[in-house]
């Protein structure tokens, strides 16, 4: 161990190095504090006197000696972050944000963190997929903490889910596993929220290592110990930066490359980074592996995806029965929201809500209206409540924004809402009468709203959000305050929100958003057709054109209609009880789904010769009619072809192809769709592929196989 290695550690936390009669003293002075460190180096006497010196000049003096570099990094660590100050805010962090999901349950409501199935796929520095995997009933909380904990890489973790499903949750939790688990680690959180503020990610980082380590170390000690590994970060809300919509297309990577370059550039050492988001075409699109081998740092990607909750996974099996036994809709409460609230009432309030009113929502709204009441002595009743709060939502909405500043959000309170407080002051029936900033003040401390960071105001979840963007557009709010934009200032994310959230309504009220949504221009893609239909109306009424369609269960389902999907994917969903048509699936077809007791309409010879299925499997052969045998001599011929499509070069590998890419391929060379799913399929159940959605990702076993039989370059 050098004297300079210690030297470049200490100047790094701001100390002044020299050296005294050969020994190393490193000085800190910053403001009233002076402190000294002496090196020892065996020198009893010289180090003593070197000690007396400093005291008399009133310093603070330690002396040192380190057996280790990681022994210097770790006491300096140590000293200067004060781990168990840390710690104790962090728990406080937690308990806040639990006392917030508590908000709008009843008092004897208890929070735990909910399981939800969720897929995990691993990719090394090269985009080359190392594992796969689907996985029931277990926590990704766990998997997550165990991969941080045990990985000694530089590892980039990618938490994606739709919107409500837990996202936030989870990085808490991670957050509470990691501080439980690992004494020597400071977990650092950010919280991403969409408001007027520039979006600049470097900058973002910059502002919370200021206000997270104020006053205690310089912001490059804060980076340098992320990149170590001492400070993993997590930064729940990543798309939030993004003001469009990017689940369309891979192409709009350029768009945040320079947030992504910020993250990166920390992906030295051992440095983890977790990011939650909402699912984006970003993270599993052939663009973003080729950006990974195309950066000059060398990481790991980890990648989850969770799906919609199990209500089985919520309701233990006494409130499952009630709902059943009352012919409740209980599809129309899959909603994290609404199942916690199902999950936490009196059960003979449940079974008075399921035999009185089939409208969860309206209950649920209720019950947190007249809370708040009591809660805030607040006089408004739930209509002129859910009033203003509509409005509130309609200004956000015009300004694209999910949550802002305090006083911002009180100006808009009173700006818009001012003969609606004049009539509650005038009525107001003690003194002294409250103000218009007071109204304003107790409003922005609603049970509907959440304190964010920085002293920033939004809708407590996305499920409430959601739920007001819906009865504005059903109430023609929208188009009476804006009659000749108002299908401009809805952003398509905002309109996913209100379906989203009315998937849990009434019929007549999905119905209602239906219409609204279907009878004007808005100009959304053609993937949210397909969720405006399908969630509102459970049922097709347009014809859908390139589109992916992933991780969604249909039951009861007709696809008949000829020419219904056209050059689309339909990926790793559940079928039960569908019927269908071939003809309806024009250059489309199925990957990775389930089918349960799925039956065709029609007959093989009328199947159109560009329908595919790929990966599939099915209870009653459903699948298997179409596919006419596997292994044989034409399939080996095109796995070959296929795996050349990943392979340029002994030393050349294309992680990632788009599968309709490589099926448009090998059909231009006349090879019959058949074949291409048998050997498809072949290889993805020999582990050498994996397809995901339209991406398929060739594995290092695909890779070592390719090499031995197909390679003669070797």
């Amino acid at each position: 161990m050098k004297n300079c290695d210690i030297e470049e550690i200490y100047k790094r936390y701001g100390y002044i190095t020299r050296y005294n009669d050969g020994v190393l003293v490193c000085e800190y002075k910053q403001g009233r504090y002076f402190g000294v460190d002496i090196i020892r180096n065996g020198n009893s006497e010289k180090t003593e006197k070197i000690q007396n010196d400093y005291q008399k000049l009133n310093f603070a003096t330690n002396i040192q000696q380190y057996a280790s570099i990681e022994e210097v990094e770790e006491e300096l660590f140590k000293s200067f972050f004060q781990l168990s100050a840390f710690r104790i805010n962090l728990n406080k962090r937690y308990d806040l944000f639990v006392k917030k999901q508590m908000i709008g349950l009843p008092s004897s409501a208890r929070y735990s963190y909910i399981n939800s199935d969720y897929s995990y796929s691993n990719y090394d520095s090269e985009g080359i997929m190392t594992f796969n995997q689907e996985v029931e009933n277990l926590s990704v909380v766990e998997q997550v903490t165990e991969l941080l904990n045990t990985t000694h890489e530089p590892v980039f973790v990618i938490i994606e889910a739709a919107a409500g499903y837990g996202k936030t949750c989870t990085a808490y939790e991670i957050i509470k596993r990691m501080e439980e688990n690992n004494a020597e680690i400071l977990p650092f959180y950010i919280e991403l929220s969409r408001n007027r503020e520039a979006r600049i990610f470097k900058h973002i980082l910059q502002n919370e290592i200021d206000e997270q380590f104020q006053n205690v170390v310089k912001s490059d000690v804060v980076l340098h110990q992320i990149r170590q590994g001492k400070i993993p970060v997590i930064i729940d809300g990543f798309d939030e930066l993004l003001s469009k919509d990017l689940s369309a297309s891979t192409s709009q990577l350029r768009d945040i490359e320079s947030m992504m370059s910020t993250i990166v550039n920390l992906l030295e050492g051992k440095a983890k980074i977790v990011i939650t988001s909402r699912k984006t075409a970003i993270f599993s699109g052939e663009e973003f592996y080729e950006w990974i081998r195309n950066t000059n740092k060398r990481y790991n990607v980890a990648r989850f995806s969770i799906t919609e909750p199990k209500i089985e996974n919520w309701l233990d099996s006494n409130r499952l029965e009630i709902l059943n036994n009352c012919n409740f809709p209980i599809s129309n409460v899959a909603n994290p929201v609404l199942l916690s609230y199902i999950r936490n009432i009196n059960i003979d309030e449940l079974r008075e809500l399921v035999q009185n009113s089939k409208n969860i929502v309206d209950k649920y709204f209720r019950f947190l209206l007249n809370r708040e009441q009591i809660r805030q002595e607040l006089l408004f009743d739930e209509t002129m409540q859910l009033r203003i709060f509509k409005k509130l939502v309609r200004i956000m909405t015009e300004f694209d924004i999910k949550a802002d500043n305090k006083s911002f959000i009180k100006e808009i309170l009173k700006d818009y809402n001012k003969s609606i407080f004049n009539d509650y002051i005038r009525n107001y029936p003690k003194l002294p009468k409250p103000t218009h900033d007071e109204l304003a003040d107790i409003l922005s401390n609603h049970a509907l709203l959440d304190r964010k960071q920085h002293d920033n105001i939004g809708f407590i979840n996305e499920f409430i959000l959601g739920i007001l963007i819906g009865r504005n557009l059903i109430e023609n709010k929208y188009q009476e305050h804006y009659p000749t934009s108002f299908t401009d200032i809805i952003t398509q994310d905002f309109a996913y929100l209100a379906i989203s959230a009315f998937k849990v309504q009434p019929q007549e009220r999905r119905d209602a958003l239906w219409d609204v949504l279907y009878n004007n221009p808005f100009p959304y893609d053609n993937k949210f057709k397909f969720h405006r239909d399908f969630y509102l109306k459970n049922k097709f009424i347009d014809k859908y054109s390139e589109i992916l369609i992933e991780e969604i269960s249909f039951t009861d389902m007709v696809f008949i209609d000829e020419g219904l999907f056209k050059n689309s994917i339909i990926s790793n969903c559940k079928f039960f009880n569908c019927i269908f048509s071939r003809l309806s699936f024009d250059n489309s077809g199925f990957v990775n789904c389930k089918f349960y007791d799925c039956h065709w309409t029609d007959n093989s010879s009328q199947r159109k010769n560009d329908m595919y299925i790929i990966g599939c499997e099915s209870n009653n052969y459903f699948d298997s009619l179409l596919y006419g045998g596997m292994e044989q001599p034409e399939t080996l011929i095109v796995e070959e072809l296929i795996l050349r499509k990943f392979i340029r070069s002994a030393s050349k590998v294309n992680s990632t192809k788009r599968l309709s890419s490589i099926r448009e391929s090998l059909r231009s060379l006349d090879i019959r769709i058949q074949d291409i799913e048998n050997a498809i399929t072949s290889l993805k159940k020999k582990a050498y592929i994996v397809i995901n959605g339209d991406n398929c990702f060739i594995q290092r076993e695909g890779i070592t196989y390719f090499n031995r039989t197909y390679n003669h370059e070797q």
